[in-house]
This record gives C-alpha cells, structure tokens and sequence, in this order.
C-alpha cells in the first residue's frame, strides 16, 4: 500500500505544484549557501592581511586573493554535502502543498488537508535536517573507504 501511494505521488511530478515546492526548495538553498558564502569571504578579506613578512623572503602580497579563492573551493565542496540537507530542510517547510496536490488528484473525496502550524512544521524541519545532515557526515568519512 505505501509503495503504491509512493508511485502516485512519484508519478505526479509533472503537476506544478510538486514543481513550486521544487523550485522554491532549490532557490532558497541556492540564496542561503551563496549568503553564507558571501559572510564568509567578507570575515576571510576581514581577517587577511594585505600582506606578510616571511623570514628569510620578505613581504608576501596576495594572500587576501588566495585565501578568497581557497574559501571558494572550500564553499564548492561544502555545498556538495550540504546542498541536499538543507534543500531538503526548506522543502519540509511546504510538503502540505504537496500532501494536497496528492489527495486533489487520487482521493478527491476526503477533506482538505489541515495545514500543520509553523512550529510544529520548524521543528519536524529541523529535526528532519539534523538527521540528514548527520547522515551525510557519517558518510563523508565512510566515502574514502
């Protein structure tokens, strides 16, 4: 029975409504990674000298330049783990949209689905993230293996 259900609901991808949470999920993921990218670089150009004095070799200019580019392959590679958690995490915030697209086409005859509060909704957001994202630390040290 859940197997079935998780087909039709699979099976209506194309429906707009699965598309908005989408495409809301992926844009709000895309906006939050890029602004703490964004804090990030301006703590890095913060922090970073303009330059160095090495012993034995001098003033050393361009290391703000290399660490922004640094910071970038860091963020690159953050984003990998980080971009299904948290993509995940703000489409868990609008699932009745999709819970209500699903019964609209395959059980129209029961009620309007009732909206679950925002905090209940935050919580279960945040747990679910948690969760995701300790899986995915998990498997980060499993990946070399």
């Amino acid at each position: 029975m859940i197997f079935g259900d998780f087909l039709k609901a699979f099976g209506q991808l194309s429906d707009a409504r699965f598309r908005r949470v989408v495409l809301i999920g992926v844009g709000l993921t895309l906006a939050l990674l890029g602004a703490v990218y964004a804090l990030f670089l301006l703590g890095v150009q913060w922090l970073t000298p303009d330059s160095i004095t090495l012993p034995l070799i001098g003033p050393v200019n361009g290391v703000e330049a290399l660490l922004g580019w640094a910071s970038l392959v860091l963020m690159l590679g953050l984003s990998v783990f980080l971009m299904v958690p948290v993509a995940s995490a703000f489409t868990g915030l609008f699932l009745d949209d999709v819970a209500q697209a699903v019964e609209d086409r395959h059980y129209p005859s029961l009620p309007p689905v009732t909206r679950q509060p925002l905090g209940d909704a935050l919580r279960d957001t945040v747990n679910f993230f948690g969760l995701v994202l300790a899986l995915n630390l998990l498997a980060l040290f499993i990946y070399p293996f």
